[in-house]
C-alpha cells in the first residue's frame, strides 16, 4: 500500500507541472528573422563634389605691412630715375605759379623726427615713445628698415569757408642733393585745423638720406594760398 501512495502521488505532481511547461514554451518570443542586406558599393569618385580646402591664413604681419601709422602718411619709398625725377618735379619751378596767400589759412606747425640708428631719446621720454610708436607693429628686420625714414608732420589751419585743397610737399634729400621730389596729399572739405602727413622711408630713405630742405604748399584749385619752407630752401 505504500508503493501505491508514492506512486500515486509521482503521478499527480507530473500531471500538474506538463500545462506549466506547455504554457511557458508557447509565450517564448519567436526567433528573428535573419534578413541579408545587399553588398556595400563605395561612393563615385567625383573631384569637382567637394571644394580644395582653403588655403590657412598667414601668421603675423606680413612683409608688405607697412605699419598701422604709415598708413596715415603719403610715402616715399622706392628708389627712382634721378634723371627723371628732375625734369619731372623741378620743371615745376621753372613756372610761375598763381600765389595768392590767403591770411586765413595758415601753416600753424612743422614736426619732423628722424627714425633711424641715428636717432637718440636720451632722457626724453616723450621722443622714445614717438620712435615706438612710428615702429609699432614692426616684427621682422624686413619691416624695420620699412619704417625708417625721416617723418613730417604738418599742422595746419582753415579760418575761412570750408573749401577743398592740396597739400603739397616739395623736398631735397642730401645724397641727391639738388634734384627736388614731391608728394601731394588731397584734403577735402577742410574747415579749422588738420594735418598732412609725409615720410621718405625704406628704400628712398637709404639710398638717398635724410631730407635736408623742405617746402610746404597749401593749394586751392591751381593757386598757392599758404606756404612754409626751410631756411635754406
Amino acid at each position: 500500500m505504500r508503493w501505491l501512495a508514492l506512486i500515486a502521488l509521482a503521478a499527480f505532481f507530473s500531471e500538474g507541472q506538463s500545462p506549466a511547461q506547455t504554457s511557458q514554451d508557447s509565450s517564448a518570443p519567436a526567433q528573428p528573422t535573419i534578413t541579408h542586406l545587399a553588398k556595400p558599393t563605395a561612393e563615385p569618385e567625383n573631384s569637382g563634389a567637394y571644394a580644395s580646402p582653403a588655403p590657412g591664413e598667414k601668421e603675423g604681419p606680413s612683409k608688405s605691412d607697412i605699419g598701422p601709422v604709415q598708413k596715415h602718411f603719403v610715402l616715399a619709398s622706392q628708389t627712382d630715375n634721378l634723371a627723371e625725377t628732375q625734369v619731372d618735379d623741378n620743371k615745376s619751378l621753372l613756372l610761375k605759379e598763381k600765389t595768392t596767400l590767403d591770411k586765413r589759412i595758415s601753416v600753424k606747425l612743422i614736426h619732423d623726427v628722424q627714425n633711424d640708428s641715428t636717432f637718440r631719446a636720451g632722457e626724453n621720454h616723450a621722443l622714445d615713445y614717438e620712435r615706438d610708436y612710428l615702429n609699432w607693429g614692426a616684427v621682422t628686420n624686413e619691416q624695420l628698415q620699412a619704417r625708417q625714414g625721416h617723418y613730417f608732420t604738418i599742422t595746419w589751419k582753415n579760418d575761412g569757408p570750408r573749401s577743398d585743397f592740396i597739400a603739397r610737399f616739395q623736398y631735397r634729400q642730401v645724397k641727391s642733393k639738388e634734384i627736388v621730389r614731391t608728394l601731394i596729399q588731397p584734403m577735402p572739405k577742410v574747415s579749422g585745423a588738420t594735418r598732412s602727413y609725409f615720410a621718405v622711408v625704406n628704400q628712398a630713405y637709404l639710398a638717398y638720406g635724410p631730407v635736408y630742405s623742405w617746402r610746404f604748399t597749401i593749394l586751392r584749385g591751381d593757386t598757392v594760398v599758404a606756404e612754409s619752407k626751410s631756411f635754406i630752401w
